[in-house]
């Protein structure tokens, strides 16, 4: 089980809401508690929203970090040791340099609903809330599933054209020979190889052999953020590997058109 603690100021609503959020829709995969740097008290409208979302306000209370602390020591009979620390607020980004802890941290500067009238600010953070949980959780719920790659090793493979070309490539066509990505890019097949070798050892290809042939794809360990970092890249660039494409599928259109001259 991960934990994971949110700080802001008052801890009087966006991190009120941000508890229940994960404690109530992701408590599978982690447990989460809240804080304030100067704590007010629960605003009766945190109460109020989290009811017409269907989430108890239950066990909520306004608590500085010690009182926390104390809190988690006494029930666990250990230290309070957090795998996140996710501030809401500027003025609570500054306390986690104080914090003794080898927490990973994330930092959203949402503004505070207690500070506007009505429920309209409350109901904008809850769905921002929402949408930032949802893929913080996708990428974090289960660290050891996957495998760890270090960011600057994926954007080292990604800074390199042909490298990049050649998980586009594949990340598109699901998996392609040695003999493919030369006819595609259009180089040698020691350049090809070269290239195929430094993205086999930084995991990020894996390969499959059918007869004679070996094929290369995408490694299904992958951590989710990387595959998805290279798929978001090739939707947005649709025509950034057309060419090479082309001379991929290109016997394949030419076997297409005889087989139709020939029905005709």
């Amino acid at each position: 089980m991960l934990s994971v603690l949110f700080l802001c100021t008052a801890n009087a609503a966006r991190s009120q809401l941000a508890e229940a959020l994960v404690n109530q829709r992701y408590a599978e995969h982690f447990v989460a508690y809240s804080a304030g740097t100067q704590p007010k008290g629960i605003d009766p409208r945190t109460v109020k929203h989290l009811q017409a979302q269907g989430l108890s306000s239950s066990g909520l209370r306004s608590k500085t970090i010690a009182e926390l602390e104390q809190d988690i020591q006494q029930q666990t009979q250990r230290p309070a040791l957090f795998n996140f620390i996710i501030t809401l607020c500027d003025s609570a980004k500054q306390e986690c340099a104080l914090l003794p802890n080898g927490a990973a941290i994330l930092h959203w500067n949402l503004p505070d609903p207690a500070e506007q009238q009505g429920l309209a600010l409350f109901e904008q953070v809850f769905s921002d809330l929402e949408l930032r949980l949802a893929e913080f959780v996708r990428f974090n719920h289960n660290p050891q599933a996957a495998l760890q790659i270090e960011p600057i090793d994926v954007f080292k493979q990604f800074s390199d054209n042909t490298r990049l070309q050649i998980l586009m490539l594949i990340e598109d066509e699901q998996r392609l020979s040695v003999n493919q990505l030369c006819t595609a890019l259009k180089v040698s097949q020691p350049k090809v190889s070269r290239h195929l070798a430094l993205l086999r050892e930084c995991q990020l290809l894996s390969t499959t052999r059918q007869g004679q042939q070996v094929f290369y794809h995408l490694n299904p360990l992958l951590p989710e953020w990387v595959a998805q970092t290279l798929s978001t890249t090739r939707v947005a660039n649709p025509s950034y590997i057309n060419q090479p494409l082309t001379r991929i599928r290109q016997p394949v259109n030419t076997q297409l058109q005889s087989q139709l001259v020939k029905q005709d």
